[in-house]
């Protein structure tokens, strides 16, 4: 079964009961639109007057946010930064210039266990294709060493000039003749917060939208319960870890089966460490609840990367964060404002 049916069956279950694909008059039915986008398929949920029209529009926003950011897209303005790496800098949109000054705050307070620079090492390993995969012997020490140096953040330039008049230019470059950014381990929770400030300007209040492993939910459901979501098992696809309802927060879920490949006896995902070049192999899955779909999108990919010890002890020291990890031996971690105690591996 694809990760994506999994997820969008789960809230389904959770849902059902309240939801309809046409609401009509009825403000306090549930509206459910699914399109694929962000290569995975994106729920939206939500009910209230004008639901319909709104969930087009956050749908629209989600597809021209995406259009900008997605590094597969060689049309696309990251694409564009990534082409000219190392060369002169790239004008940009002032949503671009605020996606990548946020993912990089993120790259700054996990001390470059995430690095939306990873794109060489995604390659390396054998992760840039539709299908993961590598032929011949894995890379060696000196290979991983070559292949370290055109990751880091900090040599992403971003600059930003105010013409008269008031209006500003943005600019983006890679310092390096072959870095390439990806935007793979943040960009879902960033466009689905996009979606989200649609949906509310619109005047809706009681939203929910599934994009691959990130959900984003505020308000409630009809009957004023908060929405539930569930975390799913990394190991048996039709089970799950635990379930915790959501209200004005966003969960994502990081892990091992998402994206990997077996090879020479050995079992590959597609989360690699910056730091070290290689695939992260201690840990089985990681989830975030945060503030923000991008938060508890690059933070789950943060304390992937960091484990046990270090990822709990960078989630204790903020506010409204918290965090379940399965470590590879099925051990189960959780911070102390984890919501939902009981976990059934």
């Amino acid at each position: 079964m694809p990760t994506w049916f999994f997820t969008f069956f789960c809230l389904s279950v959770l849902l059902m009961p309240h939801t309809c694909k046409g609401a009509g008059d009825n403000a306090s039915a549930i509206v459910s639109q699914m399109r694929p986008l962000l290569h995975t398929f994106v729920e939206i949920k939500a009910w209230g007057d004008g639901a319909h029209e709104a969930i087009e529009a956050a749908f629209a926003e989600m597809s021209r946010i995406n259009d900008l950011l997605n590094n597969y897209d060689p049309a696309s303005e990251v694409s564009r930064i990534n082409a000219a790496a190392g060369e002169k800098p790239v004008t940009i949109s002032p949503e671009t210039m605020d996606a990548l000054r946020t993912a990089i705050r993120f790259c700054e307070l996990s001390g470059g266990a995430f690095d939306i620079t990873v794109g060489p090492l995604l390659k390396f390993w054998g992760f840039a294709q539709e299908e993961p995969g590598m032929f011949g012997h894995e890379p060696d020490r000196r290979a991983i060493r070559k292949a370290k140096k055109l990751v880091d953040y900090r040599a992403i330039e971003l600059t930003e000039v105010q013409k008269e008049g008031g209006a500003f230019t943005y600019c983006a470059r890679l310092k390096r003749p072959g870095m390439w950014i990806d935007v793979g381990a943040f960009s879902k929770g960033y466009v689905a917060d996009r979606a989200m400030e649609v949906l509310g300007a619109r005047g809706i209040t009681n939203m929910l939208i599934s994009a691959g492993g990130t959900i984003c939910a505020r308000g409630k459901k009809p009957d004023g319960s908060p929405w539930m979501v569930a975390v799913r098992h990394p190991r048996k696809e039709d089970s799950f870890l635990t379930f915790v309802k959501l209200s004005d927060a966003s969960i994502s879920t990081s892990g091992d089966y998402e994206r990997f490949y077996e090879h020479e006896g050995k079992r590959r995902g597609h989360i690699i460490d910056p730091r070290s070049g290689m695939p992260v192999e201690r840990m089985q899955s990681v989830s975030v609840i945060a503030r923000s779909g991008v938060e508890s999108d690059a933070l789950s990919t943060a304390l992937f990367v960091l484990g046990p010890e270090k990822g709990i002890a960078l989630i204790e020291k903020l506010p409204d964060a918290s965090a379940l990890l399965i470590t590879q031996q099925g051990e189960i971690v959780m911070s102390r404002k984890w919501p939902q105690r009981t976990v059934f591996y």
